[in-house]
């Protein structure tokens, strides 16, 4: 414990790391009041001053003056007993003392604040353990209680605060809800702006709204959460000094959040410092201290993390060589023991997936069982119960046993039974049972198997109360076992129960990357729930509105900057968490403004056909079940079935992007889909007359993202039997984007300039020369001035954002890059003072230039229609669809690398600006 900063003048504060306490000579008759001990305390010790208490007040009367005190320090005596053993028997005897010292204290004393705030702490030390909402309510009253009587000034003000603050982020893991985590570091951030009476205080603060936001990071998966965490975090942890524990404690939050920054983001140098610090904690921990137990296995996990993403196997053994060292040093009363087996469980689980023999994953089950009969509560044990089974299930994919998923579903149910119905993991743990029906299934194909495993999922999905994601994933599952019992009305009506949950997923105060990640677990549901409505006997139209989701990310946060709502690099990120709150309001509000009345809504059949009014839209779905081409014309919407396009080839293709544009790729994307297309729609030959080329809309979704749909067929000289020969070929995310791109076409106002933007970056630090930029753009200058443009040479990122918003056309002529691990920042490659600079993505959608709706913006960069990041396909987040969804009317840009002089010629000609 940290020990002597001085509060006021007669105030110490310390924590520990079972949440916050203190100490204070505050009079009450003639005894302090004690309400935290020395660290290095004894249970011998603690149990003779418990004697010495009890016989005390067995031996005064009822109504002497020193009785409140002594009740008070006999209660704070039995909260330090039970963090030094984990009794619980301690810690309840703790709260009945405390209680009975406040019951027949005036109600005048000057002390009362302090006591309240006492019995909280004891009621927070208990949910620590408990995790019950009751006692986390409890302490949150006690506070409020303290609060009615000090002021603002009262010296224990921040430290009520800091309780309050607490108790709101515990209720967190009680709740799931967002609302006590705001509410928690909307209490940190109140309390730091009153004159603490020291230093610690404010530390102490500035650490908890660290973990605040690191808490709120773990429920939206908001990275500035993240990353303002880390910031405090680290700030506490340098200011803080005194003894090693509490150096300790804020050493291993630390790492911590380093490390859950990692599982996110896949730096090494995240997971890198996270090690650093716990070996630090490891190396600045006294032998005997129960603490070097939970150290040694905070390094252990942090190695299996590293093995998990980018380590190598001897991190894996360094993990569970860690792990059994704190094992074996950690005391059979320790509470943090049976946590600690769970860890190397689960160490060894992650063994087997490396190795595959049978004895490391009976290790990991026999080590989890060990960890159950370590448990001290049923919420512990159902947790490890649910690790059990799914140790249990590793064992079935490697035997596919129906002795082992049976095991696996006896375990499950036994975590079940230890679960209460306000349990935030039931939600999970039932749609984890019956994912393991829906594997039994497959092998007995039991109607009982079938009708017990959908019954657990149907539980999950019709609950509102419950998660969405785990809704979701329950959904998912179901479809999955609907399909393999070919019961494709079922399948679809769990289908379209998951379509419209799936806009809450998206809150409002999420950014470009953040939507993505929420949203990638849930790559080619859209897909599969196309196939079951179609599988299902429904109209192509009906699989059609499926499809609109894949485009909602980028619907949101572009309609988003058309409201002119705030994104989170302008405006305060907890202003933004508390106008986001409700999902529903939000929507509403969109509703509201003009053009905008079906935001998230599936489009009407007659919006589909209007869309394909000027040329067909061809959108071709693929998924494990079936594929098609839905064809949508102005006066019907067709289904086209693609039986020879398979979706295990496409998959395995996509993760070889360099080949997708192959002869090979291209020839076999004509025989299976393109060709049979073009044949349905009566596009059989090249057309005679320049004039008479028809247009085609593609929408490809899923793995086919990113494929180049245009350039399919057989490229021999005078061979017709490719895309490029048959008709003029675009692309779009969705029919959705369509119908949004033309209803902000009609909808806008023209606010844009007879004015284009030209920018030539011929040079580019640590890029190759491109020659031919600026003949290129110099070429197109000439273009403009006599078609009557205004052309402005660009050269830098501000003359490009000052610019854009007032004119017609933009030309890049330079290099662009794709991200693979974050596709919002994808950019163009620029110059300032001799060093690049970038414009991404997220920064276009940032502009709002769906007010001014520019027509056309043309990159003649390299790479600028490239997805490579095949986790992000459904988004097709790159720099085309990103000049696209920022408001641009039309987008050119090139799938490879062009040849200069080809580029010159075509832009010297380009059609598109005949339409202007």
């Amino acid at each position: 414990m940290e020990g002597t900063g001085k509060i006021g003048t007669d105030l110490r504060y310390t924590s520990s790391a079972y949440g916050t306490l203190f100490y204070a000579n505050l009079p009450l008759g003639a005894e302090p009041w004690v309400l935290a001990l020395e660290h290095n305390m004894t249970r011998s010790d603690i149990d003779q001053q418990i004697d010495k208490l009890r016989l005390w007040l067995e031996t005064i009367t009822s109504d002497h003056a020193q009785r409140v005190s002594h009740l008070h320090n006999l209660g704070m005596m039995h909260m330090e007993k039970f963090h030094l053993i984990n009794s619980f028997d301690a810690i309840d005897l703790a709260i009945e003392f405390l209680q009975e010292a406040i019951n027949i204290a005036s109600s005048e004393s000057p002390a009362r604040p302090l006591q309240y705030l006492c019995l909280a702490v004891a009621y927070h030390v208990r949910c620590e353990r408990h995790m019950n909402t009751t006692d986390v309510d409890s302490t949150i009253r006690l506070c409020h209680e303290a609060a009615s009587l000090m002021g603002t000034s009262h010296r224990l003000r921040g430290i009520q605060m800091k309780i309050l603050g607490d108790a709101y982020r515990m209720r967190l893991n009680c709740s799931g809800e967002v609302s006590d985590v705001n509410e928690s570091i909307r209490i940190y951030k109140e309390a730091l702006d009153l004159n603490l009476p020291s230093d610690i205080i404010r530390i102490d603060l500035t650490h908890a709204l660290g973990l605040g936001y690191q808490a709120r990071y773990q429920v939206t998966a908001t990275m500035w959460d993240m990353d303002t965490s880390l910031q405090l975090l680290k700030e506490t942890c340098d200011a803080t000094t005194g003894p090693y524990q509490m150096k300790t404690a804020r050493r291993r939050d630390l790492a911590l959040g380093h490390q859950i920054k990692y599982l996110r983001k896949e730096d090494p140098l995240d997971i890198d410092t996270a090690i650093a610090l716990f070996q630090e904690c490891v190396d600045h921990t006294h032998t005997g201290d129960p603490i070097l137990a939970t150290c040694y296995a905070n390094l252990g996990t942090a190695y299996t993390a590293k093995r998990r993403k980018a380590g190598s196997f001897e991190d894996l053994e360094r993990s569970i060589k860690m792990l059994q060292h704190a094992v074996d040093i950690s005391g059979a009363e320790s509470p943090n023991r049976s946590w600690i087996l769970a860890d190397l469980g689960t160490a060894y689980n992650d063994k087997f997936y490396e190795t595959k023999v049978l004895s490391d994953i009976d290790t990991a089950i026999e080590i989890w069982q060990r960890a159950i009969d370590s448990s001290d509560t049923k919420k512990q044990q159902a947790t490890h119960l649910q690790w059990k089974s799914r140790a249990a299930l590793e064992r079935f994919n490697k035997t596919k046993s129906v002795t082992d998923i049976n095991h696996s579903i006896l375990f499950m149910q036994q975590s079940l039974e230890n679960t209460l119905p306000t349990d935030i993991p039931l939600a999970c743990r039932l749609y984890e049972l019956g994912n393991r029906y829906r594997l039994k299934y497959k092998i007995t194909r039991a109607e009982e198997d079938l009708k017990t495993g959908t019954s657990h999922l149907w539980r999950v999905i019709q609950n509102p109360s419950m998660d969405v994601y785990n809704r979701i994933l329950a959904g998912e599952d179901a479809m999955s076992f609907f399909a393999l019992a070919e019961d494709w009305t079922q399948g679809y009506e769990v289908a379209d129960s998951l379509m419209k949950m799936i806009p809450s997923l998206i809150p409002r105060f999420l950014e470009a990357f953040d939507v993505q990640y929420v949203l990638r677990d849930i790559e080619g549901m859209a897909c599969e729930a196309a196939s079951m409505a179609l599988n299902a006997g429904k109209e192509p139209s009906i699989a059609l509105q499926a499809l609109k989701y894949p485009d909602l990310a980028n619907e949101f946060l572009s309609l988003r900057a058309a409201l002119d709502l705030p994104s989170t690099k302008d405006s305060d990120p907890d202003q933004r968490y508390e106008q986001g709150n409700d999902f529903e309001i939000l929507v509403d509000k969109i509703r509201q403004q003009p053009g905008f009345e079906g935001f998230l809504g599936a489009p009407s059949e007659d919006a589909l056909k209007l869309a394909a009014s000027e040329h067909p839209l061809v959108v071709i779905n693929v998924s494990e079940y079936r594929s098609d081409a839905m064809i949508v014309l102005h006066d019907r919407i067709n289904s086209l079935a693609l039986p020879d396009l398979s979706y295990d080839k496409l998959k395995a293709q996509s993760r070889h992007r360099d080949s997708i544009s192959s002869p090979a790729v291209l020839s076999w994307l004509w025989d299976v889909a393109m060709k049979p297309i073009l044949d349905f729609l009566g596009l059989t030959k090249t057309p005679v007359s320049d004039e008479d080329w028809p247009r085609i809309c593609w929408i490809p979704t899923g793995a086919l993202s990113g494929f180049p749909l245009h350039a399919a067929g057989y490229h021999a000289d005078g061979s017709s039997e490719a895309v490029i020969e048959r008709v003029m070929s675009s692309y779009s995310s969705s029919v959705k984007a369509i119908i949004n791109g033309r209803r902000d076409t009609k909808t806008t106002r023209d606010v844009t300039e007879e004015r284009s933007l030209l920018v030539a970056m011929e040079t580019t630090p640590g890029a190759t020369a491109l020659p031919f930029a600026t003949r290129e753009v110099n070429v197109l200058h000439s273009l403009h001035t006599s078609m009557s443009l205004d052309p402005i040479v660009g050269k830098n990122k501000n003359d490009i954002l000052s610019q854009l918003p007032q004119c017609k056309v933009f030309h890049f002529a330079g290099h662009g890059f794709t991200d693979s691990q974050d596709p919002s920042k994808s950019h163009l490659l620029l110059e300032d003072n001799g060093k690049v600079d970038t414009l991404e993505v997220g920064k276009l959608l940032s502009l709002n230039l769906r007010q001014s709706q520019p027509f056309l913006a043309y990159l003649s960069a390299c790479g600028t229609g490239q997805i490579k990041n095949k986790t992000f396909l459904d988004e097709s987040i790159h720099l085309i669809s990103g000049f696209r969804l920022a408001g641009f009317r039309h987008v050119i840009g090139a799938l490879w690398e062009m040849v200069a002089r080809v580029m010159i010629q075509f832009v010297g000609g380009s059609i598109w600006l005949r339409e202007l």
